[in-house]
């Protein structure tokens, strides 16, 4: 780089530690201008890049994060709805409650014809009512005598818990005894039990 006559002849009249000064006073403007003009404005840059492709980074993580969890949610969701529709169909049926428990006897009436013995009478205790834990049902509450041997009275009541009717046993009494013509030991036992019936099953009146 050309210098003009009169900084040659300035420098000229310098002693040589002067010049140094001069040169490196000039040296060290050039390196701040150089951090000013280019270092500074290419590190900010490069930072906010920096930035950008975090926050780019980041979204996508909770994007897939939300993907995913939409995922398991409707997994749950149709596991839900599966139970929902095993329970339903284990619910009573009937346009009424008296319907209902009408099917419920003829369903004890078959329980027992399956497990040998003998059912000796089925009487309803009480009308309909909400089911205690709700959930929209209503209990139809029933009381039955049974007479037969004790492996009957096994399989009757492994029929009214895992039969194709959720029933639930609330009080069961046994009493035994001695047949006096063949020997053998026979029960007599009575359970009051409910069914689950839908209140939204109900025909409305005047329809």
């Amino acid at each position: 780089m050309r210098t003009s006559p009169w900084l040659s002849a300035t420098l000229q009249r310098l002693n040589p530690r002067e010049r140094r000064v001069v040169a490196a006073g000039a040296a060290v403007s050039a390196a701040a201008l150089f951090l000013v003009l280019i270092v500074l404005p290419f590190a900010h840059r490069w930072v906010t890049r920096e930035a950008a492709i975090a926050a780019s980074r980041e979204q996508w993580t909770r994007l897939q994060s939300l993907v995913s969890g939409e995922s398991r949610l409707r997994r749950a969701l149709d596991t839900v709805r599966l139970a929902q529709q095993s329970v339903r169909g284990r619910l009573l049926a009937g346009t009424t409650p008296a319907v209902a428990a009408s099917h419920l006897q003829v369903l004890l009436q078959r329980y027992a014809d399956e497990s040998a013995v003998q059912l000796d009478r089925v009487d309803a205790v009480s009308e309909a009512e909400p089911n205690r834990e709700g959930g929209g049902l209503l209990a139809i509450p029933v009381r039955l005598q049974v007479h037969g041997d004790v492996y009957g009275l096994v399989d009757f009541l492994y029929r009214l818990q895992h039969g194709e009717k959720l029933l639930v046993t609330d009080e069961l009494g046994i009493n035994a005894g001695f047949e006096s013509t063949a020997g053998s030991q026979s029960l007599t036992w009575s359970v009051r039990l409910h069914g689950l019936y839908p209140a939204a099953s109900q025909t409305p009146q005047g329809s």
